[in-house]
């Protein structure tokens, strides 16, 4: 049986949203105009007929990121991880019930934030523009202060999700997996468990988390390195990349780069 929810998007923070979003193309994704946010980013994505979908985030107005105030600081977290590197920087899992979600990070034991609503203007394929809508509830590890977690609750799909996006020359179907490197990967199962509202497994490389349908596996740096990946774990934690699902997979794996810092195992 599965448990836990599943993989609605994966971010990657960058300082450069274009040469990000060239170099993502250039390995055959197709990705949505540029969009931005009210607290001071704007992003890229590369939408998946499976469900879920990459999301290339840099931050374009500094000023507004400065200036936001809520209980949790999404802009000051951006701030933070691009001041230490850049690359895989959050995991979303898609849920019907955001706020039911801070409740049940409290009942976990932890971290619970007052849920968070936005909306933006949002570009169609044939130049249109459409609301989005979307219902946050973030939680946070303070031994994992390079990963940030929280589900999305989107309130206008139909307006979101669009077949002219979800067709990519890579093949690229769906997110089945992220790569979290640390240290020690059982001592993070607790909140990961708490977070997904999933099961923990132990295996020779670390722990898996299971996310419905999706996983997190969590690697220690040798397992890491195995990938192609040697992320710097000086400040804790940190993705490193995810396993796509293709019906054309590349002979092999995308390693990180310095437009992306993204690792891409190709199944």
């Amino acid at each position: 049986m599965n448990t836990g929810r599943t993989i609605d998007h994966f971010v990657v923070t960058v300082p450069d949203l274009d040469r990000a979003a060239a170099a993502f193309e250039a390995l055959g994704f197709t990705l949505t105009p540029r969009a931005q946010h009210p607290w001071g980013t704007a992003n890229r994505l590369a939408q998946f007929t499976g469900g879920n979908f990459i999301e290339l985030l840099e931050i374009d107005r500094p000023a507004l990121i400065d200036a936001e105030q809520r209980d949790y600081d999404f802009g000051g977290f951006t701030k933070d991880f691009l001041s230490r590197g850049l690359g895989p920087s959050m995991l979303v899992l898609a849920t019907e019930d955001a706020e039911a979600d801070t409740k049940r990070y409290a009942a976990a034991g932890i971290a619970s934030y007052a849920r968070f609503d936005f909306e933006r203007t949002g570009r169609l394929p044939d130049g249109s523009e459409a609301k989005m809508a979307f219902s946050i509830a973030h939680t946070a590890d303070p031994a994992m202060p390079s990963a940030g977690f929280f589900t999305c609750q989107n309130r206008y799909p139909e307006n979101f999700w669009k077949p002219e996006f979800q067709v990519h020359g890579n093949g690229a179907q769906e997110i089945v997996a992220v790569y979290l490197a640390a240290a020690d990967p059982a001592a993070h199962g607790e909140f990961l468990s708490g977070f997904s509202d999933g099961t923990v497994s132990e295996t020779a490389d670390g722990i898996d988390v299971s996310c419905g349908t999706h996983a997190v596996h969590v690697l220690t740096p040798e397992a890491a390195a195995k990938l192609g990946a040697a992320p710097d774990l000086s400040h804790g934690p940190r993705f490193i990349g995810a396993a796509i699902v293709s019906d054309n997979p590349p002979t092999k794996r995308s390693l990180p780069d310095a437009s992306h810092g993204m690792l891409i195992v190709w199944r």
